[in-house]
């Protein structure tokens, strides 16, 4: 948008550029054993080799790989994992790219609006933090922003369970429901799910998403292929290379991969020792060192540093990477850098994510498909929130390969007469057609939901600096404080109890099973009952919006209060996170930042 309007503008990327054709990306996930969402992208993500890398990030094997000696996880050893935990009691559970496009290369494309109250729960429901504005002042960023990424649904559904569309609707028609959705919408529909929300029922809507039902900015309709995360082997969906690619035919774009912003520049000279003047300075500068190596490990480091000026800084490396340059710059410049709230690295938020898993009584014929295409949105808010996190439902088509790594799981238990995916109960071996045939009625019965939990804006749950543990560049990395609070927990056992009931209205045999066994865990004292949590790869807070500089980092506009020229971009802006996928909210959010805060339209 910025390029469109005639503005010069230089992209500093810590990572590698944009690929010469995706199917470079489509051959390191086909080569890679271990298909997590980031198994497309460099470095290595099963490397685990953080200080010896240039430009490391967190993975799912740290969270997931078993230590040594069989512990749970390799999120405590600083050896192998990107984030340290010093006084942690719970693994942060998303992870990130530092690449061409980020994150959004992998994100599944749920676009979501934000309800009314969801922008003020402190106010509504006494837990978190209200935004500076509300859903009618991103109601018109809301509509450009699905128009910009090419949304396909129903805006009169969506209307019917959520936020107000005026006259409005989306670009595309809504993609068709499942064979799975229409099974849970003739089992479910109109009946309660949950103990707290008797008066209200449960209703099957497809999910808006940034994936094409007909063709849109010359990319292909969507066929299918599951695998919307890690990437869209078509590019039906729309992912930020796309928008990347978009911005540089502007001319007015520059992309410099391999150029890790460490810290910003102010001009110190006149500050007096109380610091009091700092915060309304300018910045003066972008500093960043370059590299070529982006393997894991690398074998060569540093090639150089600069420094770039400009007059408009915008800083969107990620909710936890922005904490860490806003830190280190402050370390660096000696003077609070966009910090005289102490709000930068607070309040990190995600969806931690109840799953659950069975078998239906009739084939619904999962893994094919997008990953997702409809929801149960019907829970998303209610007088319930003043005691517990409030939850959305992602019914997913792809079988149980999320909680159980399906459809490989299964097809090597009867192979080798293991019952690590449950249904293998007599452990039995088998072979050729029968092998075929029993493990056709058993995938294809398969199906799973995923309960996004909403987490509350917490100061406790925070990034900070390491102050011992640096990459491969030498730059420190982030250290985090992290848990999960008894109003998120008390989502949790609503959702368990809500996901009981669905399997049993499906007519399902319910095969959720709870396990010490991975980092991601803990026990329930209230119903003495094991709880994992999956991350759903939303993190947001870090850097919040507030209507005043003593208790926010940024103004409604993502405006730094303490630097007027710095804008600090992304989902690390929002002061709470609802149920719905953040995406398309941090979309519409960045569209009203430049168009009235860095254009002043």
């Amino acid at each position: 948008m910025l390029g469109q309007k005639g503005k010069k503008v230089l992209i500093l990327e810590a990572g590698p550029g944009i690929e010469r054709s995706r199917e470079d990306y489509l051959e390191n996930f086909y080569l890679n054993t271990f298909k997590a969402p980031e198994a497309p992208y460099p470095p290595d993500a099963t490397a685990l080799a953080p200080a010896k890398t240039n430009v490391p990030r967190p993975t799912i094997p740290e969270l997931v790989f078993n230590t040594w000696d069989a512990k749970p996880g390799r999120w405590r050893e600083p050896e192998q994992s990107y984030l340290s935990y010093q006084q942690s009691q719970l693994p942060f559970a998303s992870t990130y790219e530092r690449l061409a496009g980020g994150t959004g290369n992998h994100w599944m494309g749920t676009a979501l609006r934000m309800t009314d109250n969801d922008f003020k729960t402190l106010s509504d429901y006494g837990h978190g933090r209200d935004w500076p504005i509300g859903y009618d002042d991103l109601k018109k960023y809301y509509h450009q922003a699905e128009n910009l990424i090419g949304v396909s649904g129903d805006a009169a559904e969506q209307q019917s369970i959520g936020p107000d569309f005026g006259d409005t609707n989306f670009p595309m028609r809504a993609l068709p429901k499942s064979k799975l959705d229409q099974l849970v919408a003739e089992r479910v529909n109109g009946k309660s799910l949950a103990v707290d929300t008797e008066d209200t029922t449960a209703q099957v809507t497809v999910t808006p998403a940034g994936r094409n039902s007909e063709p849109y900015q010359n990319r292909r309709v969507c066929r299918g292929n599951t695998n919307c995360t890690p990437m869209c082997p078509i590019q039906a969906k729309y992912d930020t290379q796309f928008a990347l690619r978009l911005a540089l035919d502007t001319g007015n774009v520059t992309l410099q991969s391999k150029a890790v912003v460490d810290y910003l520049t102010v001009d110190t000279s006149d500050l007096n020792t109380t610091g009091s003047n700092d915060e309304k300075k300018k910045i003066t500068g972008v500093h960043y060192l370059t590299y070529d190596d982006i393997s894991a490990p690398a074998k060569s480091g540093k090639t150089g540093e600069n420094t770039v000026s400009a007059d408009t800084y915008v800083l969107a490396a990620h909710a936890i990477e922005n904490a860490k340059i806003l830190l280190y710059s402050t370390k660096k410049n000696g003077v609070n850098i966009a910090n005289s709230s102490d709000q930068v690295g607070r309040h990190l938020m995600d969806h931690p994510v109840y799953l659950a898993w069975g078998l239906t009584s009739e084939p619904v014929y999962g893994y094919r498909g997008p990953l997702s295409t409809s929801g149960i949105e019907s829970f998303r808010d209610g007088g319930f929130r003043k005691q517990r996190a409030a939850w959305r439902i992602e019914i997913g088509n792809e079988g149980w390969n999320w909680p159980a790594t399906d459809p490989y799981t299964t097809a090597q238990d009867y192979i080798y007469g293991t019952n690590t995916g449950q249904l293998n109960e007599n452990n039995t071996v088998l072979s050729n057609a029968e092998y075929r045939d029993t493990c056709n009625e058993k995938l294809t019965r398969q199906f799973r939901v995923g309960f996004l939990v909403e987490q509350e804006a917490d100061p406790e749950n925070r990034v900070m600096l390491s102050e011992t543990l640096v990459d491969h560049l030498g730059i420190p990395r982030p250290e985090l404080r992290y848990n999960i609070s008894d109003y998120v927990k008390a989502g949790f056992r609503s959702a368990k109890a809500a996901s009981q009931k669905l399997h049993k209205l499906m007519d399902a045999k319910e095969y959720t099973k709870a396990t010490t066994e991975v980092a991601t865990h803990w026990f329930d004292p209230v119903d003495k009952s094991v709880y994992n949590y999956a991350g759903a790869g939303h993190v947001c807070g870090t850097h919040i919006m507030g209507d005043k500089p003593e208790n926010s980092v940024v103004n409604d506009k993502q405006q730094s209060w303490d630097h007027p020229n710095l804008y600090i971009a992304g989902c690390g802006s929002m002061p709470s996170i609802g149920t719905q996928n953040p995406t398309l909210t941090m979309l519409a959010m960045c569209l009203r930042t430049v168009e009235e805060g860095i254009l002043g339209v």
